[in-house]
């Protein structure tokens, strides 16, 4: 069954203005995937990723990485929420949803949502200059995505993903797969690779069908120690020319980081606020960048919430958990009460991991912040034990602290 004038006309007046709301007007005619399905799922999403100019590939340590991608998750050690919400002229709405959660023993699974509604779009069914009703089109992206780190250099992801579109009266649903994989060769230098929209189609309720492109990533970063990093990347949709990105995020000062990116097209910037509330951390994100179709500013608004170590009580790794034998633990505490000089470390950047075992490779079980003090336990070649204010274990690299009395 073909599908009807009327919803034929609809489809081309609603991809016309989507098209133009993420691609650049001279290119889009020019190219040979104008007209494509499924573009709301390459606009990006998270106001720090976009802030970066979508260069995170190899980033991927926050709730977006759901999208940008998945085998970034494993960084995520405890509850994370993200909302975004992005206006933008034509009355489109991009919002974004992402919910982390590192399930005990096993990886770091993410739930999220991009929704991209237009609204008021003019329709027709004669050649008439005057629209002759008006409707609205809403399209939604739902992810449940996964991420596992094989060993200390790999990590490997992905994420089933439900399409549903609404379009006037007319209805689509379709059902995607990204792959995506993650290397961090040292602790500074990452590099990621997505491969999105794997056999992604969407079926419309009046038996019409749209393929959507498969688009592949491949990135690379650098973290300049805890102060900042830089990031490029390069997307290729099929039928498409690539593009390339370039980020970058610095601290000029503690809890203020500012942003930039160029994404192939334009410039992009932003900045950020971090809270620190206990055990817990709030960020809130702005971005801005130009919309090609109207040459106006759009504006991002983000809030990342991050629940502390003991919110993940039950969602730990066995790694986390170091099992010592009980004489042995009640020895070692009244030891650390009798004894008279304490040794205390003083953490000296901005930001430092604390592991679960004396090396990188094991798993981070939260960060402490700068000029904080800590009691000094055994040590383990560059590594020493320290004890949190929690009660808790954990070890730091030597280089990060300095030792006082």
């Amino acid at each position: 069954m073909q599908p009807s004038k009327k919803n034929s006309l609809r489809l081309l007046s609603f991809y016309a203005i989507l098209l133009f709301s993420v691609s650049d007007p001279h290119k889009t005619f020019a190219q040979e995937s104008a007209g494509s399905a499924g573009t709301f799922l390459r606009m990006g999403v998270g106001t720090r990723a976009l802030s970066m100019g979508g260069a995170f590939v190899a980033v991927a340590n926050d709730p977006s990485a759901t999208f940008w991608n998945p085998a970034g998750l494993y960084q995520i050690n405890n509850l994370q929420f993200e909302f975004m919400n992005m206006r933008m002229p034509f009355d489109r709405t991009l919002n974004f949803f992402s919910a982390v959660i590192p399930v005990r023993y096993v990886m770091t699974v993410g739930i999220s949502w991009i929704g991209l509604s237009v609204s008021d779009i003019e329709g027709r069914t004669t050649n008439s200059t005057q629209p002759e009703y008006f409707f609205s089109n809403s399209q939604n992206g739902f992810f449940i995505s996964f991420g596992k780190n094989v060993n200390s250099l790999i990590s490997l992801g992905g994420s089933v993903k439900l399409i549903r579109n609404a379009l006037d009266n007319s209805s689509g649903t379709g059902l995607g797969f990204d792959g995506a994989l993650l290397l961090k060769p040292t602790n500074q230098v990452s590099i990621g690779m997505m491969i999105q929209d794997i056999g992604t189609d969407i079926r419309w309720n009046d038996s019409f069908t749209e393929g959507v492109p498969l688009t592949l990533k491949f990135g690379a970063a650098w973290k300049m120690l805890n102060y900042g990093l830089l990031s490029a990347d390069i997307h290729k949709t099929l039928r498409d020319s690539p593009e390339f990105h370039f980020g970058g995020e610095v601290f000029i000062v503690d809890s203020v980081p500012i942003r930039v990116g160029f994404n192939s097209h334009q410039i992009s910037g932003g900045v950020g606020l971090v809270f620190l509330l206990a055990e817990h951390t709030l960020k809130l994100n702005y971005g801005y960048s130009s919309d090609r179709l109207a040459n106006d500013g759009i504006h991002r608004l983000s809030v990342i919430l991050s629940l502390g170590t003991k919110s993940r009580k039950g969602f730990r790794s066995r790694r986390d958990e170091k099992p010592v034998k009980k004489v042995e633990d009640l020895y070692e505490k009244k030891f650390e009460k009798d004894r008279k000089d304490t040794i205390h470390v003083i953490v000296k950047p901005r930001v430092l991991n604390v592991r679960s075992g004396p090396g990188t490779k094991y798993r981070k079980i939260t960060q402490v912040i700068k000029s904080q003090e800590f009691e000094a336990m055994e040590s383990k070649g560059n590594w020493r034990k320290i004890k949190l204010k929690n009660g808790k274990v954990g070890w730091v690299h030597e280089d990060y602290v300095e030792v006082i009395k």
